[in-house]
């Protein structure tokens, strides 16, 4: 995690609130989070609480104006304020529903949702390993030298995961899912690095052939 236990840096918190990066950034810029919710000194961090706020205030925006989702995180905010992932799964099953004549909301489902998000980011912390004598230190998923950008790069680009599998034939399907999730979360700074083919992979010499025109 970042650098402030228990507090997410943007890319993480998307993940985690299932949203994206811009949406977060958003959030804070638009003082959609109440104070307390996030720290900017050294970094944009967000708390477990902010997490849930951000994952209503993004899912219910077809349903409620911004008026009236900012009020309705108003509402929670007490209740969210010193809440820890660890018990976000248990906080999921009390009773968070809330209503006037007009609305209703229930935020237990964004409360579980954000639980999930913030397991399977530990998870994918945990199968990734970092090691200057390994790949020059780039993060690689445990255990091997496959760097996790890499397979994250073919993964976002489309490529099928079978065809990841045949271009590194040891790795599970879960070990690319969760490259694919590390990588979300833990964007690469900087000019990214060229791609490192497998050992196995050939090289397919390509011409262009001139189009034939009519006449």
């Amino acid at each position: 995690m970042g650098e402030r236990a228990n507090l997410l840096r943007p890319p993480e918190a998307a993940f985690v609130s299932g949203t994206a990066v811009k949406v977060v950034d958003r959030a804070i810029d638009e003082h959609v989070l109440p104070k307390g919710f996030y720290v900017l000194d050294g970094g944009r961090r967000l708390t477990p609480g902010g997490c849930v706020m951000i994952a209503f205030y993004h899912a219910a925006a077809d349903t409620f104006t911004p008026g009236l989702r900012k009020h309705i995180i108003t509402r929670f905010e007490n209740r969210l304020r010193h809440v820890e992932f660890e018990q976000c799964k248990a906080l999921a099953r009390q009773n968070w529903t809330l209503g006037e004549r007009y609305w209703s909301i229930d935020l237990a489902p964004f409360i579980a949702r954000t639980a999930c998000g913030y397991e399977r980011l530990r998870e994918a912390e945990a199968a990734v390993s970092r090691d200057e004598m390994v790949m020059s230190g780039a993060d690689v998923l445990r255990g091997t030298r496959v760097p996790v950008h890499d397979i994250a790069a073919s993964a976002g680009a489309g490529e099928p995961i079978a065809r990841i599998r045949d271009a590194y034939p040891l790795l599970t399907e879960h070990q690319i899912q969760l490259a694919f999730i590390y990588a979300t979360a833990h964007p690469q700074r900087g000019r990214p690095r060229g791609t490192a083919l497998p050992a196995s992979t050939r090289l397919v010499e390509r011409k262009r052939v001139p189009r034939k025109t009519a006449g």
